[in-house]
């Protein structure tokens, strides 16, 4: 399967392959399906081109290249929206803690201030990223307070 999508000024060519002839051939445990996506992004800009291989393995069988395609960039949704926010903007991966639990109480305060940069407020436009909007509050936190 071929796809290609235009956005964000890049030109985006995947091609996607699934097979299952690996089954019953290796250790790795459920193993039903092999993926392979071949991506190759042109920076409309100035015409740069990087090309990519990426492999993935499956428990689920039947799998279709445009399914196979979907679960994979669905995986990494989540580390975009998620941790990646946590890890970038607040800083998550180079705090050192000395108690578990203080990590644990920490990473849910991260959680609950990032539903809140998810809301709407007057500090910040509604197409701002995420990102973006922490980056700024933990420059200028009072600005924060000043809303109330």
């Amino acid at each position: 399967m071929e796809l290609t999508n235009k956005g964000h000024g890049r030109l985006e060519n995947r091609k996607v392959w699934v097979s299952e002839q690996l089954a019953g051939y290796s250790d790795f445990p459920g193993l039903s399906s092999a993926i392979k996506i071949a991506k190759r992004v042109k920076r409309l800009k100035d015409g740069s081109v990087a090309e990519s291989v990426q492999y993935a393995v499956s428990s689920l069988s039947n799998l279709s290249p445009s399914r196979a395609l979907s679960l994979v960039r669905g995986h990494w949704s989540i580390e975009n929206s998620m941790f990646h926010v946590k890890d970038d903007s607040f800083g998550e991966d180079r705090h050192v803690l000395h108690k578990h639990s203080s990590g644990e109480i920490l990473s849910l305060l991260r959680d609950a201030a990032q539903s809140l940069l998810r809301g709407v407020c007057s500090i910040w436009s509604a197409k701002e990223p995420i990102t973006s909007r922490a980056q700024r509050l933990c420059a200028q936190p009072s600005a924060a307070l000043n809303q109330y």
